[in-house]
């Protein structure tokens, strides 16, 4: 019996340092990923002042962020199960995102996270890069111009973006601000702001939670939610992360909260 314990014994060690060893390999992973996004998320241009939802056709859109200048900060193509019309209908099932940087170069990511039912894989791109993509079960090919312009080619149709003009194209036609989609309701314009960013918040109730999502179309993870509501009514950018977040805000104690300050 002995002789036999032996090997056992080893065999249960080894297993146990090789499960040790995986879960460091995947926490470091994990840290990997979560200190490149929030490097990425710091580094970003928050001068957004307004979004837009444009209909590509009846399955696929694109969300636009940009700043007064009309300088697109946010690219969002998304994809539909369902047909879409004008209005706000139903939520997207895949989507890519592309963000700028205040040094000129763009990161990419789509909807597909790395652990579980967090973090996604980043993509840095510098002017005349591109990274291809799985969206969904189809293939995607993300580039970035000299001209600055993002392109995203899925199969049979090609979106093209103007990240100085905002000019967009699908298929080389003009997608104008008469393609504009509608979500729900309209954003309050009577009322303090404390009380126009609790009417506002109410109308994202029931978008889905997506890791990531910077869409209202299609997900948005909380902190863009955040985001969002505060760009609806004050136009301003207080940035896609919470730790952007709490850095950007005016800090006081909590006794002394009021409505419409985000608590951490």
């Amino acid at each position: 019996m002995k002789v036999r314990f032996i090997p056992v014994a080893l065999l249960s060690t080894a297993v146990l340092l090789g499960l040790f060893s995986g879960q460091q390999s995947a926490q470091a992973s994990y840290n990997s990923v979560f200190n490149q996004e929030a490097a990425y998320a710091k580094a970003e241009n928050k001068d957004i002042t307004t979004t837009t939802d444009r209909r590509l056709n009846s399955f696929k859109s694109v969300y636009l962020g940009q700043n007064k200048a009309g300088k697109v900060r946010n690219v969002s193509y998304t994809t539909y199960a369902s047909k879409q019309g004008t209005k706000f209908s139903s939520y997207a099932n895949h989507w890519v995102n592309v963000r700028t940087l205040k040094n000129g170069t763009v990161y990419v990511y789509t909807d597909k996270t790395t652990h579980g039912n967090y973090l996604v894989a980043y993509h840095a791109l510098a002017k005349r890069q591109g990274v291809t993509l799985k969206l969904g079960s189809q293939k995607v090919r993300v580039g970035y111009s000299r001209h600055q312009i993002i392109s995203i080619k899925a199969p049979k149709h090609t979106l093209k973006v103007s990240l100085t003009t905002g000019k967009t194209t699908w298929d080389r036609q003009v997608i104008t601000s008469k393609r504009n989609r509608a979500f729900k309701g309209s954003v309050p314009h009577t009322g303090s702001v404390k009380t126009r960013l609790v009417k506002d918040a109410k109308r994202y109730l029931g978008v889905p939670y997506r890791y990531a999502g910077r869409n209202p179309f299609g997900g948005l993870d909380c902190a863009t939610f955040v985001n969002q509501v505060y760009l609806d009514v004050t136009h301003k950018d207080i940035g896609g992360m919470t730790g952007v977040q709490q850095q950007l805000g005016k800090h006081v104690a909590v006794k002394h909260a009021n409505t419409g300050d985000l608590l951490f």
